[in-house]
């Protein structure tokens, strides 16, 4: 995670500096998370991909507003704008008869889990969103974190706790 977090923010800077070829870079290290994020909040695919592209196209504008903490939150921040502006904008786009279909509650729940998971330590955010998003085993995490599956297990029991106690206070 460190070596991630630590790569990010060096892509971060070259962006912020005008090397436009630094954004490849910041797909191959956060693409996937950037699609999740998106799609936690869309429940579409297409619309995910949209806001996938609509964060890239952000962050060339607006990397020289990143301040060197938490780059991973930082592009996921932007990622999660996005998708909610998607949401807003389908919010009018809906024939009415599908208009039922859709409650506000749904989208009131993603942002409330979305608040959650952003208020976890950095580390316990990652373990959630890397095996709930990408599906990366306990093991594998542990390898990437220096720790042992066990204290990883523990880590995501917990942060999947406080989640929940912080959702239902909601």
């Amino acid at each position: 995670m460190a070596d991630k977090e630590r790569k990010l923010k060096k892509a971060l800077y070259r962006l912020a500096e005008g090397d436009k070829n630094s954004l490849s870079e910041i797909y191959d290290i956060t693409g996937k998370n950037i699609y999740y994020t998106a799609y936690s909040v869309l429940h579409n695919r297409e619309d995910a991909e949209d806001a996938m592209q609509n964060t890239l196209f952000e962050l060339i504008g607006s990397a020289g507003s990143y301040r060197g903490e938490g780059a991973v939150s930082y592009v996921l921040g932007i990622a999660k704008n996005q998708a909610l502006k998607i949401l807003h904008s389908r919010k009018y786009d809906v024939p009415v008869d599908e208009a039922e279909a859709h409650t506000d509650d749904n989208g009131a729940e993603r942002l409330t889990m979305l608040d959650a998971l952003a208020r976890l330590s950095e580390t316990d955010r990652f373990i959630v969103e890397e095996h709930v998003f990408m599906k990366t085993k306990f093991k594998a995490l542990a390898a990437e974190l220096n720790m042992t599956d066990q204290a990883v297990q523990k880590r995501y029991v917990r942060a999947l706790k406080a989640m929940k106690e912080y959702y239902g206070g909601k």
